[in-house]
């Protein structure tokens, strides 16, 4: 049986191995955390207009997500999404939104990041941020380095 030593200088190994990899990618195939926000209204502010999909939302009333009128636009938003993520087959999804916004995060290249902004159907594409709240003074710190 291999010594534990031997087991976690292999992982230590695989891993410098992954990272000497990203390293040699060049700066077009990178991906990076980003957040696509759709042109469509989301569950919670669509009060009408596509045919045949009634209004979810009535202003100063609770949103009914359980509402037949709530799953027919979720699910029409959820093929729009699908639709655009075709331009991007390859990228990796991390989440994917409805109710407060329409859109989805994903791992994208900068070529990816070209494609969906000249969509007629994207809103906007944002390079993803952290950000702290509560003791930090309001800093700002980039994201996570790319990855593949």
């Amino acid at each position: 049986m291999p010594s534990p030593y031997w087991i976690l200088a292999a992982v230590a190994g695989a891993s410098g191995l992954a990272g000497a990899v990203q390293a040699q990618l060049p700066a077009a195939q990178a991906r990076r955390a980003c957040i696509v926000q759709l042109t469509d209204a989301p569950l919670a502010a669509y009060l009408g207009g596509v045919p045949g999909l009634a209004p979810t939302s009535v202003p100063g009333q609770r949103l009914d997500t359980d509402s037949e009128a709530a799953r027919r636009y979720t699910a029409y938003l959820e093929d729009r999404q699908r639709a655009v993520l075709a331009l991007v087959a390859g990228a990796p999804v991390q989440y994917r939104y409805t109710v407060a916004l329409n859109g989805f995060a994903a791992m994208l290249t900068p070529d990816e990041v070209a494609r969906l902004r000249a969509s007629p159907d994207v809103a906007q594409v944002s390079y993803s941020t952290l950000e702290h709240t509560g003791g930090g003074g309001g800093a700002r710190q980039a994201a996570p380095p790319p990855q593949r």
